[in-house]
């Protein structure tokens, strides 16, 4: 036994509901871009004036670094803001250095755009796919970073 008036009301809504998250506004995409330079700079110690230094995991050993321009501001739950020194990030770089993670989840850096194309930022991670939004003028969203099957690579432990 059919409804067609179920059947109308639902194609209705299925209409509407369409209709609307056709003109919802899309919150402007920045790109999170890798760059061989970014990251031979990066591994040489570089700290990059007028930026702000955040990270993702262990203090000690961060699985992501990024540094996002002070003409930015970046509105996150996920990164934990740091005030880096040259010893801070050699520290960080020695342990990178010495650990072995295979070919699989190589550190790579780059550099985080806005939706117009400015560089506001740089980053260092195994995690090389990321979200970047800007949701109102000056103001940066950069989500944590994924791999490209859309996991997160993971430290590899022998012991556990």
């Amino acid at each position: 036994m059919q409804r067609p008036h179920l059947t109308r009301t639902l194609l209705l809504l299925l209409s509407w509901t369409i209709l609307l998250a056709g003109c919802a506004a899309q919150v402007p995409a920045g790109r999170w871009e890798t760059d061989p330079r970014v990251q031979k700079s990066f591994e040489a110690g570089t700290l990059l004036p007028n930026h702000t230094y955040y990270y993702l995991g262990s203090y000690t050993a961060p699985d992501s670094v990024i540094a996002i321009d002070n003409r930015f501001t970046l509105r996150t739950r996920v990164w934990a803001q740091v005030d880096i020194s040259e010893q801070m990030l050699n520290g960080w770089l020695n342990w990178y250095r010495t650990e072995n993670f295979g070919w699989s989840c190589p550190y790579q850096g780059g550099v985080i755009l806005t939706p117009d194309g400015q560089q506001a930022g740089i980053w260092y991670s195994r995690n090389i796919i990321n979200i970047i939004r800007m949701p109102e003028p000056g103001v940066l969203e950069v989500y944590q970073p994924v791999t490209i099957t859309g996991r997160r690579c993971e430290e590899r432990r022998d012991n556990d």
